[in-house]
């Protein structure tokens, strides 16, 4: 991650994390879409997100309805 990005990233962590009291592990919600696309993408999630976020990550999803 470039160090711009990680900067950002810790100080609206920081921000969060004093004035709403957002802690570790957190959980995050994707959609279906979103784990597309990031399949497509060729990221791993599970390995990506607690890297850019600097802790612990549970991530959540949400039902995905397949129409045939």
């Amino acid at each position: 991650m470039k160090i711009t990005r990680q900067k950002h990233a810790k100080k609206y962590l920081g921000f969060f994390r004093n004035n709403f009291g957002v802690r570790e592990p957190y959980q995050i919600l994707v959609d279906g879409t979103f784990c597309q696309a990031a399949l497509r993408g060729r990221i791993q999630l599970r390995e990506q997100l607690p890297r850019y976020l600097m802790g612990d990550a549970q991530l959540c999803t949400t039902r995905i309805k397949i129409y045939l």
